[in-house]
């Protein structure tokens, strides 16, 4: 059984590689705009891809614990809260919780003339409680509160990208321009997708919780939308601005 759950994390460790160098390439990317235009947006969009970076990082780093073998000893100290948090998913829950909230930002940046005041708070109280319960309600071995956690990131991605996609939409179908058009169709894409990668990880808890050793057929679905989000968002901002 041990030699099991250590073939799937080394495979998952593995593929894993492959989304980090994707995530990576992309950053590059954005890095290498903003550094030409030196433009806020760019930076913005820099800075997200960079916490879902750290967040694909530390997922990978969780899989490595495993293929290792590395345990603490559960004291209760600070290093074993970490290595905790690392191992079950829940820093890379974090960084994923800032990134969708930079995310919003960018959203009202790029369609909004301005924040609506609810609206902003309710995102703003939604973030903190998802930090606060992926860091800090906790329990060892506890695959249910583990589910409770993927499933309020995934709403809190339903909140900020379920409007992005919408708007993307509008505004694909609102102009005639084919460079444009494909730009706000990737971002749609994009949006779409990355509401799908929480979706897919929350099911194979559930499965998880059911008996499954893991690495079903959703955690691979999520990493291909992941992959799927990251080539959506290079089409829709990066790529159509570099001829400007």
């Amino acid at each position: 059984m041990v030699e099991s759950i250590i073939f799937l994390n080394f495979i998952g460790m593995t593929f894993e590689i492959f989304i980090l160098s994707f995530a990576v390439v992309l950053l590059i990317l954005i890095l290498k705009k903003y550094f030409i235009k030196r433009h806020k947006l760019t930076r913005l969009l820099f800075l997200i891809f960079l916490n879902y970076f750290f967040a694909i990082l530390f997922s990978w780093l969780s899989k490595v614990f495993i293929v290792t073998q590395l345990n603490v000893v559960q004291d209760g100290s600070v290093i074993v809260w970490m290595y905790n948090i690392i191992s079950d998913f829940r820093l890379s829950e974090f960084f994923v919780t800032i990134a969708i909230f930079m995310s919003y930002i960018l959203k009202v940046n790029v369609f909004e003339k301005g924040y609506k005041t609810i609206q902003k708070y309710v995102i703003i109280t939604y973030g903190i409680f998802s930090c606060i319960y992926v860091l800090f309600i906790y329990e060892n071995d506890n695959t249910l509160l583990d589910i409770i956690a993927f499933l309020i990131v995934f709403v809190y991605m339903v909140m900020v990208y379920a409007p992005f996609l919408r708007r993307a939409i509008e505004s694909y179908r609102a102009v005639e321009e084919k460079t444009y058009k494909q730009a706000f169709l990737s971002l749609a894409i994009m949006s779409f997708s990355f509401m799908l990668i929480f979706l897919n990880f929350a099911i194979d808890r559930v499965l998880i919780f059911l008996g499954s050793p893991g690495f079903t057929v959703f955690y691979f679905l999520a990493w291909i939308f992941a992959i799927v989000g990251i080539f959506g968002s290079y089409y829709g901002y990066i790529r159509p601005k570099s001829s400007e």
